[in-house]
């Protein structure tokens, strides 16, 4: 979604995570996330992870490149390894 006035994300994002990372595009606020999850600025690792997969989506769909990368990335991922550890024996 290239429009900056819309929600990226509804309430709850994230909810029943327990392992890998979510890139969005944009921020989000805090209360709209699950309480399993953790918002964190990106890195370059991150940065250069996300540029590979902008580049192969622009490229098959023919978006200009610049108009995505040209905004903020944050990631969202597990706050522990297990968050439902604690319900089962």
């Amino acid at each position: 979604n290239l429009k900056n006035d819309e929600n990226i994300v509804g309430e709850y994002c994230g909810t029943g995570m327990h392992g890998g990372v979510i890139y969005l595009r944009g921020d989000v606020e805090d209360y709209k996330l699950g309480k399993e999850v953790i918002k964190e600025k990106i890195d370059d690792k991150d940065y250069a992870f996300i540029q590979k997969y902008v580049e192969n989506f622009c490229q098959y769909f023919d978006y200009d490149f610049q108009k995505i990368m040209n905004h903020s990335f944050v990631k969202l991922h597990p706050i522990g390894k297990r968050p439902y550890g604690n319900m089962y024996a």
